[in-house]
């Protein structure tokens, strides 16, 4: 649950991302704006200083009447409050300005001056009381110039400016905020949909499962839905299997052990007054019984096989064919031709593919007449390595040719009680085959009879 809880979802994590793309654009914005701002007000308000002070050092102010006569032919441009003092062998005068009015020694002049001054960078410099100025001080032949321009109305733009940055951005992340909900809800719709589809068919994964609705867009739920139908397809067919492997199974084993029970009861009942029924009962129920140990002998190889990995070395085939034939023929009463190519190498396992060779044998010998021969062929193109069991008995239909594979198919039911074998023997042959890297056909021999060929590709 703590697990549930914590993990975000869509609308958490896309306007998380949002918000902080919006503070992010907004932040960098509102930084590089007051930067050019400031630095543009402060370049004009430092050009503006040194025009002013260009002015008076031109102006060689002797005495006041050189000061008034510089003060009313002069034309200022400087639209920040400046204070100025001129220090002459005759007087030290001080004025301060504002917009373009200028008057001689005033109160407020007066108290400036008398404040102390910190400096601080360059030509900034603090005063008490009255904030942050430029200072700027030329000397001129005889005369001294000191110059400071305040820099208040520079920062009370640049406050505007900052709380204007910080009302742009809290609107943008608010819109940020409700268009991400918005894109979250529209995104998560589709996804949202298909998780409680997914979690209705997994509430019986006994049963077969309907495919899933898939939504068009976007592309990647789309995908995600079809390769859960593929998956959905993939599991109906393996509970199918399971369910068919079940029966058949179950059908198997409960013939054996009915045949079994009923010669024992058989015995029971009539055994001591007809003791000769005990000798042809004891033979049915061995017979049964090596019938039923076969069974689960296959059921034991198929399930080892399902569950087996395997290390593929390097196999002369050729080799293995050849004893493999010299030994199972004195087995069969049909002929056995081989028609092996010598020096042929696969990569296998060699006990798994003389398994999977004397299956096909077997199954060749289970379905072909006495009188007709079985071949063993071995051959190699130029793209595989193809080792073919081929008999001349009744065939298989082309509509059974992929069936045959499947655990307790036969192809002929009326005769599956008369011929020995549980049924699991070419299940067994498939997946031996798939572990050694390799498919399986079936195709049908001339005149008649059945062809299967185990490829490989070649190394």
């Amino acid at each position: 649950m703590t697990d549930h809880q914590t993990t975000p979802t869509y609308e958490q994590v896309i306007n998380q991302a949002i918000r902080r793309l919006m503070l992010t654009i907004t932040l960098m914005v509102s930084l590089v704006t007051l930067f050019i701002v400031g630095t543009q007000q402060t370049v004009n308000t430092t050009r503006e200083a040194h025009d002013l002070m260009n002015s008076l050092n031109q102006a060689n102010i002797k005495d006041v009447p050189s000061f008034i006569h510089w003060n009313n032919t002069t034309t200022r441009n400087t639209k920040q409050p400046a204070f100025i003092r001129v220090t002459t062998k005759k007087a030290t005068l001080t004025t301060a300005t504002k917009t373009k009015q200028t008057i001689l020694t005033t109160p407020s002049s007066k108290a400036f001056f008398a404040k102390q001054q910190s400096h601080l960078v360059g030509p900034l410099v603090y005063v008490r009381g009255f904030g942050f100025f430029l200072s700027y001080t030329e000397k001129g032949g005889n005369n001294t110039y000191q110059l400071w321009v305040s820099l208040r109305r520079l920062f009370n733009s640049l406050l505007i400016l900052i709380c204007l940055m910080v009302f742009v951005t809290l609107w943008a992340v608010t819109l940020g905020a409700w268009w991400a909900h918005r894109l979250a809800t529209r995104l998560s719709a589709p996804t949202i949909a298909l998780l409680r589809e997914t979690q209705y068919t997994s509430n019986n994964p006994d049963s077969d499962q309907p495919t899933l609705t898939v939504p068009d867009s976007p592309r990647e739920v789309h995908d995600l839905g079809q390769a859960f139908n593929v998956l959905l397809v993939a599991q109906n067919e393996r509970l199918q299997h399971e369910r068919q492997f079940i029966s058949d199974a179950s059908h198997e084993l409960r013939t054996p052990i009915a045949a079994i029970r009923g010669n024992l009861s058989l015995i029971r009942r009539r055994g001591a007054a007809h003791p000769e029924v005990i000798p042809e009962s004891l033979q049915f129920i061995d017979e049964e019984s090596l019938r039923m140990q076969h069974l689960i002998e296959n059921l034991l190889h198929l399930s080892r096989a399902d569950r087996a990995k395997l290390v593929l070395t390097d196999q002369d085939l050729s080799f293995l064919l050849l004893q493999l034939g010299e030994h199972y023929q004195p087995s069969i009463d049909q002929p056995l031709k081989l028609a092996i190519d010598p020096d042929i190498h696969v990569a296998g396992n060699a006990e798994m593919l003389q398994q999977i060779v004397v299956a096909l044998l077997d199954n060749a010998h289970k379905y072909s007449p006495h009188d007709q021969p079985i071949t063993l062929r071995l051959s190699q193109d130029a793209t595989h390595v193809n080792l073919a069991v081929a008999d001349l008995g009744e065939g298989i239909p082309d509509d059974q040719k992929e069936a045959i594979f499947q655990r307790f198919y036969r192809v002929d039911q009326s005769r599956s009680q008369e011929i020995e074998g549980s049924g699991l023997g070419l299940a067994i042959v498939k997946q031996l085959v798939s572990l050694n890297q390799a498919q399986i056909t079936v195709t049908n021999n001339q005149p008649q009879g059945s062809i299967f060929t185990v490829s490989w590709l070649k190394r």
